[in-house]
């Protein structure tokens, strides 16, 4: 059995510094997604606010009559 190919310090320097600049590429991508989740979040909110804000007023409505 062959012993294993141990890395040198700059193969593995480069290993790391590759990893850094996909995981930063990841977390950009993953921010754009978070971004465009928390605007259509944000568009559902405001319709439930409406929506609940015209039953309460419906109701109202109903019990004043």
């Amino acid at each position: 059995m062959m012993p294993a190919k141990r890395a040198t310090v700059q193969q593995v320097k480069h290993d790391i510094d590759a990893h850094i600049d996909i995981c930063a590429v990841r977390y950009e991508s993953i921010g754009k997604e978070m971004r465009g989740v928390n605007a259509r979040l944000k568009r559902l909110e405001t319709i439930l606010i409406g929506t609940a804000g015209s039953i309460i007023l419906l109701m109202a409505g109903l019990v004043f009559k």
